[in-house]
């Protein structure tokens, strides 16, 4: 939910910085909200998929434990 609204701000940031530049087509006004979306996309999949799983490691079977038959 939180990244939807980040990404709906971003979107209306972007949309209203762009309006205000001269000299560029609808169509390059479009292109550049789009790549800038999809680059923030990118590097929060990046954060997400790095900083997340940094500090865990798998459960693993500790060798001083011997089994019992």
């Amino acid at each position: 939910m939180g990244i939807t609204a980040l990404f709906v701000i971003l979107l209306v940031i972007l949309i209203f910085l762009v309006s205000y530049i001269p000299n560029l087509t609808l169509r390059k006004k479009i292109f550049i909200v789009i790549a800038t979306l999809l680059v923030c996309f990118a590097v929060l999949a990046i954060l997400f998929a790095t900083q997340f799983g940094g500090g865990r490691e798998p459960i693993q079977e500790s060798d001083s434990v011997e089994i019992k038959q």
